[in-house]
């Protein structure tokens, strides 16, 4: 669920061709917040909270933790947020 579009999204970020300001509106629009919030897919919820952060401003994401997302959403990783917080921190 989302995965496909949530690659998509990061691959424009990495490129450089994806405007912030147009996230939030594209979040908002594209995915149920809902089915999200109530998932038990950790990664996919990492991943919406993190693009939320950033379209926000709030947060400045390193390319390593977008690479991290992408090698997850490949299965070359298998997900925990104790590894994805040594790759933030």
């Amino acid at each position: 669920m989302y995965y496909r579009e949530f690659e998509t999204i990061i691959r424009k970020i990495l490129d450089e061709d994806f405007e912030k300001n147009l996230l939030m509106e594209h979040l908002k629009a594209v995915f149920d917040c809902e089915k999200i919030y109530d998932s038990d897919d950790k990664l996919l919820t990492d991943i919406f909270f993190t693009l939320k952060h950033f379209a926000s401003g709030e947060e400045d994401i390193r390319k390593e933790e977008w690479q991290y997302f992408l090698d997850c959403m490949s299965g070359k990783r298998e997900y925990n947020l104790e590894e994805k917080m040594c790759i933030t921190t």
